[in-house]
Order: structure tokens, then C-alpha cells, then sequence
């Protein structure tokens, strides 16, 4: 080994050889730092990459000290800041705690992970956008960066990433889901493709609620809630969508459906179609309508129904008849009505007492009702009053009557069979009037009178037994031809004038007056509407009469204008199905206003129960045309026949006029009474001025006045009076010129 060392310092030792070991290691070293300028070179494109990199980042790349101090950040970072050079921003920001977060606890928080964990990720809080003070949310993530030798944190950096948009729209996610829980009702979306396939995009918990389904339980298929739909509403159900969806109008439409597992409910639904690419798309709500329902149930009960026997009463019947008779005017055929009169009831009742009277009452009404089955309608219209009324008797006049008598003497038989009340047997009779009718010849009012006249007939007979109308024996008509005839002589001469019954308020000072049409007969004597209208509006003179009334009327209110007493009255003209129907009223009552120069308010336009019977679209219609005048629209004879709430909240009425039949018993009727208390409530909240006709006695004006009806009418106060004697009344009962009641209207 020695050896060997000496022969290398040797050679050395030797010139040549440190020439030569100068200039390799000369060549290693050049190719060294060739070597290390490249991997700097490298290193440093590489920096500069990635520096681009995150200069281009929308999400905000930071470094931080320790103690909260900005040491650097990227472009974004700086933009969402609100500065424009990250100079700015360093220089700006002294205290991160502090001068960046809303909440500066939220510092520590951040802080305290990050020391914890080493790490902070997807962090959420509320800051302020530094230089303009701007609040918003932002989602931060960041790591630790510690010293590789000593492991002692040095400082931390990561991202910020803006997420306002984000929070806002959960928020308002997070709030329309706390509403649609609060809603009564349920919203929902339905989807209808082309192809005819159904789906639901959208159902807010409040419907899943309404149709018996959990929170979390999948949605059933759109025909498997069809299939829960009450059968009888199912069709109208399909058929008012189909026609919302050809139609690109809203679909409305009221259902009973049974829940699985819950009880029955009605529901409403109404939605608007919206037509995308690919078929319909309905927006809409639905409400549980149960109560409601239940409400009308029972108002319907009460205003027509016996509650005794639960038959239908005498205003349900008196409305089945007038559609009886219009059904045979239409169609053809004839209908028969029965007139039932129970033989000395008023002993058994006096003497038995009024128990055993109604057990034998409610008796009787199951044997009628069995004995008729479907093939009529069995009401009772009075204390031992009941009637039939059949339909579809046969296009025969002498089939038809034939018919009606078999069933007559069906009646009878049943009647005569002795009857258990408690330990009394009761054996009964009756005595039956028959009218059969065709709807053309005959009006529903003489058919009832016709039946009434029969029945007497056959208790003049010896009761117990059937007696069939004979218009042979009533030979009227000619006399009404000639009245007819003399009708028509008396408008042309203007021998019909008007006489008009006060309408008083609760101070009883007059406020107004309905036109009563009175002709003076030069046989006759003064002859009231009732004996001539009906008669017009058989044989077609009702819109001719309505427009004699109107121009009287109009003329009268002319002539109180200059009257201080009279001025302020307003005069209310009964307006019947011709007129209303025709399309030129709203034209003759705008010449007629513009013609006088009448303050259009000081006119109310009475609307009966017959007119609600038409067609309910054409009468909004005309209603609409003559509210454009600035006239006052009256709902009369309201809770009698087709009058019901859905009018007054449909159809622009000022007023509703209580029909007489309630005030005439509502000092001996507890139903009566509720009813016209119904009423009133409800004319309160629809914010309409209520009227109360035919008061009679201070009992009934005190009941009302108590009720909170804003106006009265009958003879309690005054009969129909002259135009001087009207004068003279106004003078006498108004100190000073009236103050007119508030004309509620639902925009007011």
C-alpha cells in the first residue's frame, strides 16, 4: 500500500499530471454550474408557472402570519377585497381578526382548528369585503406551514372562495320551506309530456300532507292520486285540467279525495299552465276546503231542509218545481205534482201531544219517500202538508196522468196502513191533489196553486181519496187573455204608475224606496205587481214593462233633485230575467242616465233568485255592463232559490236583500233566526249593505236592528205610498237631509 501512494505522489509530483488533473477538474466544475444553471433556470420557470397559475385563480390564494398579518395574496384574493393591487391590500390590512370578519370570534375559531388539526377546511363565515365594507360569505381552506428542521409553525396560506350567491340561495330555500310548512294549503307542480306520461317535479310538504303522504315516503304516480279521487268528481276533475292545458287558461276545480289510511276531504285546486318544449307545466296550489264544505252542508240544511223529517222544505221545493217545469219546457213530456194533506192530524196532535204528532210525521215522510223511491222528490211544506214531484211521466198527456194516479193511489195505500207511535196505533188518511204539467201551459206557481185547488177537492169529497186537477173546471184563461190585452192598452196609455214602500235605517229616517209598478184598473180598481208582472212575464212583456218602470223611476229622481229631503234618496227597481238577459239594458239605462243627469249611485238595480238561475257567465256579464254606469246592484230574495254566498263573492253586488219569508218567522223560529243572523255576518264581511224586507212587527225590526241589519222595509214602517204621500212621510220622519248609509264595496 505504500508502495502505491509513493508511485502517485510520484507521479504528482510530474508537471504533465497537475496539467492534466487542472484541466478535469476544470471541465467537471464548467459542467457542474452548467448543470446547476439549468435546474435554476428550470426551478425558476417552474415558479414562475405556478405563480401565473395562481395569479389566474378565481379563488383568492393567500399567505398569513401567525399573529394575523397579510403576507401576500394573488389577484382574485385582492378583487374580491375590493383593491386593486395587492400593495393595496397589504398595506391595508392590519388585524385579519378584527377588520375582516363580521364576527371577529370567528379569527379564534379559525385559529384554533388550524393549530389543532394542522389544517382548516371549507371554513364558512360571514366577512366584509375590505375596502368597501361590503358584507358577504366566503368559504375558506387553509394549512399550517411549519419549520422542516424544528417543526415550529411559521405561518399559514390557502384559498378563499366567495359563496354569497350560494348562502343567499339557501337562505331563501331554508325560507320557502319554512313557509310552504306554515301554508295551509300545498304547492306542487305537475308535469304533462306530450306523450301523455305525468310526473310531479315539485310537492311542498302541506301537499303531502293534504293527500296522506309522509314527509320522506316516495311520491306516488300522478294516476295513483287520480285513482284516490271520489269517483263522482273524478271526471270533472280530468276534464277541467284537460281543458286548462288545450286552453292555456287556469284550472280551477274543486274534489272530495280519500287519503290512504285518512277520512274523506274536499280539496280545491287551482294552478296555471305554463306550454314548455315538451308539453304542460302546471304552477299551482291547492287548499283543504273540508270546512267549508261542511259549512255549506249545514247552511244548506238549514235554509232547505225539514229538521224534523230531513225532508226538502217548502223553498227547496218551490226551486225543484220551477226546474221541474222548465226541464219539461225544454225537453218536452210532462211532470205531475201531488198535493198531500194528512186528514185530522190537528187532532192527534192536540190531543196526543206534539211528540207523538212529529214521531207520526217522521213516519209518514219515510213511507212517502220509500213509496216513490227515485222516480221523485218528497218535500214537506208545512205542519201536515207533504208533495211529490215526478218527472218523465211520458210524452202522453193521458199516459202521464195515468201515471201520476197510480202512484197517488201508491201513496194513499201506504198512508192508510196503521201507524206504531210508542204504545198507540194510529191508523191515518190523506186526502191527495193531482195536476199534471208540461212546463209550456202551465207556470210553477199555478202548478202549486193548481195542486192546492185538488186537494181540496178531494177533502171536499170526503178525504181519503185522490182528486185529479180540472182545468175545465178553473176556465181562467180566457180572463187572462183579456188582462193581457188591457196590460199592454194601460203601459201605452201610461195608465201603470209607481208607488214606493220607505226604506228606513236604524234611527228610522228614510234612506230610500223600492218602486212598487201599480195599475190602475178601470175595473179593477188600483191593482198591485203581483196581480199584472207574472202575467207580463209569461207572454213576454217583462222587458217592456222593466223599461216603463226605468223611465218612471229615472223621471221621479229627476224631480227630487231639486227637493233637499229627496235629493240624497235612492229608489231601487226590480230588474227580471228578460231584461237583465237582453244585450241592450246597459245601452237604454246609459241613455236614460245621461238623458237626466242623475247621479247614477242614487239607482239600485234589484237582481231576484230567478235571474241567478240563468246562465251565470251571461249575467256577470250584463251585471258588469250596467256596474260600468255607476248604478248599485241589489241581490234580492237572498237565501231563497239559486241566491247563495258564491254570488255575492263573485258578482259585484252592493247589496243584499234578505228574502221575507226568513223575517216573517224569526220571532217563533230559532232556525230562522240563525239564518238571518248568518246572513248579516256574512254581508258585514263582505263588507255590503244589507236590507230586511216585509218587517211587519216591532219584534221583528228589534231582532234585526239587534242582528245589525243597516236598513228595513215593510208595513211595520210604511205601506207602498204616493209619490205626494211618500213626500210627506220623508218630511215627517227626516229632521234634516238624510245621511247616506256607507256604500261598502270591496274595493273600498
Amino acid at each position: 500500500m505504500q508502495e502505491y501512494l509513493a508511485a502517485l505522489w510520484s507521479m504528482g509530483a510530474s508537471q504533465e499530471w497537475l496539467v492534466t488533473a487542472n484541466f478535469i477538474l476544470s471541465v467537471l466544475l464548467a459542467l457542474w454550474m452548467l448543470r446547476y444553471r439549468q435546474l435554476y433556470l428550470s426551478a425558476r420557470a417552474e415558479q414562475e408557472n405556478a405563480r401565473g397559475l395562481i395569479d389566474n385563480l378565481t379563488e383568492g390564494i393567500y399567505r398569513s402570519s401567525l399573529d394575523g398579518r397579510q403576507l401576500s395574496a394573488n389577484p382574485a384574493l385582492v378583487r374580491l377585497n375590493g383593491y386593486d393591487s395587492e400593495a393595496e391590500l397589504l398595506a391595508s390590512v392590519k388585524d385579519i381578526a378584527r377588520e375582516w370578519y363580521v364576527e371577529p370570534d370567528r379569527r379564534a375559531v379559525f385559529r384554533d382548528i388550524l393549530m389543532r388539526e394542522g389544517k382548516v377546511e371549507n371554513f364558512v363565515s360571514e366577512i366584509y369585503r375590505h375596502k368597501t365594507r361590503e358584507r358577504i360569505w366566503v368559504s375558506e381552506s387553509a394549512r399550517l406551514v411549519c419549520d422542516h428542521k424544528t417543526g415550529r409553525p411559521l405561518f399559514y396560506e390557502g384559498s378563499v372562495r366567495e359563496i354569497t350567491e350560494m348562502v343567499e340561495r339557501l337562505h331563501l330555500e331554508e325560507m320557502f320551506q319554512k313557509l310552504t310548512t306554515q301554508l295551509p294549503g300545498g304547492l306542487f307542480q305537475i308535469y304533462r309530456r306530450k306523450g301523455g306520461r305525468y310526473s310531479v317535479p315539485y310537492a311542498s310538504s302541506g301537499f303531502r300532507r293534504m293527500i296522506g303522504l309522509a314527509p320522506d315516503a316516495m311520491f306516488p304516480r300522478p294516476d295513483q292520486v287520480i285513482a284516490g279521487i271520489h269517483e263522482e268528481d273524478r271526471q270533472r276533475y280530468m276534464e277541467t285540467m284537460r281543458h286548462s292545458g288545450m286552453a292555456l287558461t287556469r284550472w280551477e276545480c274543486e274534489f272530495r279525495i280519500q287519503p290512504p289510511g285518512g277520512t274523506e276531504k274536499w280539496l280545491r285546486v287551482n294552478a296555471m299552465p305554463e306550454a314548455t318544449a315538451d308539453g304542460i307545466l302546471w304552477h299551482g296550489y291547492v287548499s283543504d276546503i273540508s270546512m267549508r264544505k261542511t259549512q255549506e252542508v249545514e247552511i244548506t240544511k238549514l235554509a232547505f231542509y225539514d229538521p224534523l223529517t230531513a225532508l226538502p222544505n217548502r223553498r227547496l221545493f218551490l226551486d225543484r218545481i220551477n226546474a221541474a217545469a222548465e226541464r219539461c219546457r225544454t225537453h218536452g213530456g210532462h211532470g205531475a205534482l201531488m198535493f198531500i194533506d194528512l186528514d185530522n192530524f190537528k187532532t192527534l196532535n192536540d190531543a196526543m201531544g206534539h211528540d207523538v204528532g212529529d214521531r207520526f210525521l217522521v213516519q209518514v215522510a219515510e213511507r212517502l219517500r220509500a213509496c216513490v223511491g227515485e222516480d221523485g222528490m218528497v218535500a214537506r211544506i208545512g205542519g201536515d202538508e207533504f208533495v211529490i214531484v215526478l218527472e218523465q211521466l211520458g210524452g202522453e198527456h193521458a199516459i202521464a196522468v195515468r201515471n201520476a194516479i197510480v202512484v197517488a193511489n201508491r201513496a194513499l195505500s201506504v198512508l192508510r196502513r196503521p201507524f206504531q207511535l210508542g204504545r198507540l196505533e194510529h191508523t191515518s188518511s190523506a186526502s191527495v191533489g193531482v195536476v199534471v204539467f208540461d212546463g209550456v201551459e202551465t207556470q210553477p206557481d199555478e202548478i202549486v196553486k193548481h195542486a192546492d185547488l185538488a186537494m181540496y177537492q178531494a177533502k171536499s169529497a170526503g178525504r181519503n181519496g185522490v182528486a185529479l186537477f180540472d182545468r175545465a173546471a178553473f176556465a181562467a184563461e180566457t180572463e187572462r187573455f183579456r188582462l193581457l190585452a188591457e196590460l199592454r192598452e194601460a203601459m201605452a196609455a201610461g195608465n201603470v204608475g209607481l208607488h214606493f214602500q220607505p226604506q228606513v235605517d236604524e234611527m228610522g229616517h228614510v234612506t230610500g224606496a223600492e218602486v212598487l209598478a201599480r195599475w190602475d184598473h178601470p175595473e179593477r180598481g188600483v191593482l198591485a205587481a203581483e196581480s199584472f208582472v207574472p202575467l207580463a212575464e209569461q207572454f213576454g212583456l217583462a222587458a217592456d214593462l222593466c223599461r216603463f218602470v226605468l223611465k218612471q223611476a229615472m223621471a221621479t229622481l229627476v224631480g227630487w233633485r231639486d227637493d233637499p229631503r229627496m235629493a240624497g234618496l235612492r229608489l231601487a227597481v226590480n230588474i227580471g230575467v228578460p231584461s237583465i238577459v237582453g244585450d241592450d239594458l246597459a245601452d237604454f239605462l246609459g241613455t236614460l242616465l245621461k238623458q237626466s243627469a242623475v247621479d247614477p249611485a242614487r239607482l239600485t238595480l234589484e237582481l231576484g233568485r230567478q235571474v241567478m238561475a240563468k246562465d251565470q257567465p251571461l249575467i256577470a256579464r250584463r251585471m258588469n255592463e250596467l256596474k260600468a254606469l255607476g248604478v248599485r246592484l241589489c241581490l234580492d230574495d237572498f237565501g231563497t232559490g239559486h241566491s247563495s254566498l258564491s254570488d255575492l263573492k263573485s258578482l259585484p253586488f252592493d247589496e243584499l236583500k234578505i228574502d221575507g219569508t226568513f223575517v216573517a218567522d224569526i220571532e217563533g223560529s230559532d232556525t230562522d233566526r240563525a239564518l238571518v243572523q248568518t246572513m248579516l255576518t256574512m254581508a258585514r264581511t263582505l263588507r255590503i249593505t244589507s236590507v230586511a224586507e216585509h218587517v211587519e212587527t216591532i219584534q221583528q225590526a228589534a231582532f234585526l236592528r239587534a242582528f245589525g241589519c243597516d236598513s228595513f222595509q215593510g208595513w211595520y214602517f210604511s205601506p207602498p205610498l204616493s209619490a205626494d204621500d211618500l213626500a210627506a212621510f220623508v218630511a215627517e220622519h227626516n229632521p234634516a237631509p238624510p245621511v247616506q248609509l256607507a256604500d261598502f264595496r270591496r274595493n273600498a
